[in-house]
């Protein structure tokens, strides 16, 4: 059960940070993390000249976000 909440506080920072005025950098990267799948997102703040990275396992949530937003993705 704590890997669901884990799951949705990381999609939930992911949202957050793009309401502070980071852009997805696509595609975004669909491989191994351990022993699970995840989604690398490559964030970037460009008026500060900042990136970061930020994985994520899939979730209902997730998927459909992705899905909402036509974001592009690459397995690796």
């Amino acid at each position: 059960m704590n890997g669901i909440k884990e799951d949705k506080n990381r999609f939930g920072q992911l949202v957050e940070t793009l309401s502070d005025g980071w852009e997805i950098e696509q595609p975004v990267l669909l491989g191994s993390m351990w022993t699970d799948n995840a989604y690398h997102f490559v964030l970037r703040k460009r008026a500060e000249d900042k990136t970061k990275l930020l994985s994520l396992r899939p979730s209902p949530e997730l998927l459909v976000f992705l899905s909402e937003n036509n974001i592009n993705i690459k397995a690796i």
